[in-house]
Formats: C-alpha cells, structure tokens, sequence
C-alpha cells in the first residue's frame, strides 16, 4: 500500500495492465450479479435525476418502465445504488449488438446530458472503499480477464485506464502525482 496526499492506495492500480476491450468482455461490469447496480455517492444523486429523462430514449421497454414505476435508485447494505434488472443488468444499460453500454453515458457523449455516469462506473475498476478517508484498490474480475492481456499489448494499466475518472475524484495534480509514482515504480522495476 501506498499513501499519495492522504489517499490509500493499492499499488496494482500504479502496475497492473489493464486496458479495456468491450469487445471480448461485452460490458461485463455493466451486467455482474448481485442484485445492486453501481454504487452512488449523494452529490451524484441530483445530476443523475437530472439525467433520466435525456437517458431513457436509449433504453428498452423493460428498462424505462422499470424506472417509472420503482425508480432508478435503491438502498443496498452499503449505500445507494442503480437499481438492476433481474439480479444483473443495471437499469441503465442498453445494448449495442451484443455489448452493454450505459445509456447516460450516451446521453452525455450526444450533449443530450451534463452527467457522464456515476463515478464507481467511471473508476472501475478502481474500487474505492474508507479507512477513515478513502482507498482506492483493484478490482480483480474474471470478466476483465481479456483487459489485462490487452493492457499487456499496449502497454496501459489500471491507472492509465482510469485516469480521466480519477481526475474527476481527485483532481489533475494528484492524478498527475499518482502517475509520476508509477513511472518512478516502473523505472525502479526496469533497473
């Protein structure tokens, strides 16, 4: 473990490869058992409300129904949560081919929406849980499994991967920071 400006930090996300590939995985994290959706904080909860409406053309049937009779969001044992669809598929996730993507996320690339996602969607799989202030760890998933061959070939890892989305947590000078840690650990690695 690694202390970066107060933040706990697993060092995979600093060396892990890992570079997405929604082609082989099919937008597993979008779609993982458990009966809860994407963990969400509460200054998340007005942007997203916010979002539905842009978010719904995206969706099936089952989907938008779903949202207008039960809502979008639920109270799990940890918090809040996207509420899912049959134990699996958040409520938010429309299908391109045979690939779960997320319909807010569409929105927003479509300037339909100001939001992007909730922020565990966009760390993942970056996991951030609380000692007494936050650690963000590395999610292992078998799903991911084709990520990390991929991060091997281009050279990406975690951190890399989620950079954007941990600017948007952190801020730019501590991910800025968070990188040179990883090219100071990859350059120790390599002498």
């Amino acid at each position: 473990m690694i202390v970066l400006n107060d933040i706990l930090l697993d060092e995979h996300i600093l060396t892990q490869p890992f570079s997405c590939d929604v082609k082989k995985c099919k937008g597993a994290c979008c779609t993982m058992e458990g009966g809860a959706g994407a963990p969400i904080r509460n200054d998340e909860l007005d942007s997203i409300q916010a979002s539905v409406e842009a978010a719904l053309p995206y969706l099936s049937e089952q989907s938008v129904r779903i949202i207008r009779e039960k809502g979008w969001l639920i109270a799990d044992g940890d918090g809040l949560a996207t509420r899912c669809i049959d134990d699996r598929d958040c409520v938010f996730v429309f299908y391109d081919g045979d690939v779960a993507k997320c319909a807010l996320e569409r929105a927003y690339f479509n300037g339909e929406s100001t939001f992007r996602k909730p922020l565990s969607c966009h760390l993942f799989p970056v996991r951030v849980a609380d000692f007494g202030g936050d650690y963000l760890y590395y999610e292992r998933i078998e799903e991911c499994t084709p990520a990390l061959a991929r991060g091997e070939a281009t050279g990406e890892t975690v951190l890399t991967t989620t950079q954007s989305a941990l600017e948007r947590a952190y801020g730019s000078e501590w991910t800025h920071a968070a990188v040179e840690l990883a090219r100071h650990i990859q350059q120790d690695g390599n002498d």
